[in-house]
């Protein structure tokens, strides 16, 4: 079972991308701050990353910054409702970039495709 860590500090948001992906089959661990997310990688290995990148104290940015330092190979999805943030996610430190929506699809086939791909590389194929 593939592990998802999802780093968003509004509740509501949190709740639905946890129905959402464990009726995929995932595994989901949150965090309400990109501190939190920062303290819970030093415990756990997700299979990916969703990241908001607009929260309180620590930004997403901030949390990219501070990701790659730990030098972990975990791939990253930026999810947020800032649309206009959109460009080429590798610039922002991440692997990919999906606007909030009500219509999660784009963001199970972001995150279904990273692991996936992320599988065949720790299975050297």
């Amino acid at each position: 079972m593939s592990t998802i860590l999802h780093v968003e500090d509004e509740n509501a948001v949190r709740f639905l991308y946890k129905e959402v992906f464990e009726e995929l089959g995932y595994n989901v661990i949150q965090a309400s701050s990109a501190e939190e997310a920062l303290k819970m990688l030093k415990g756990n290995r997700p299979d990916v990353i969703i990241l908001d990148l607009k929260m309180p104290g620590m930004g997403g940015r901030a949390f990219l910054e501070k990701f790659h330092k730990m030098k972990l190979r975990i791939p990253v999805v930026i999810s947020t409702a800032y649309p206009y943030l959109q460009g080429d996610p590798s610039a922002l430190g991440a692997d990919a970039y999906v606007v909030k929506s009500g219509d999660m699809t784009e963001l199970v086939e972001t995150v279904n495709g990273l692991v996936n791909e992320s599988s065949l590389l720790r299975h050297g194929k």
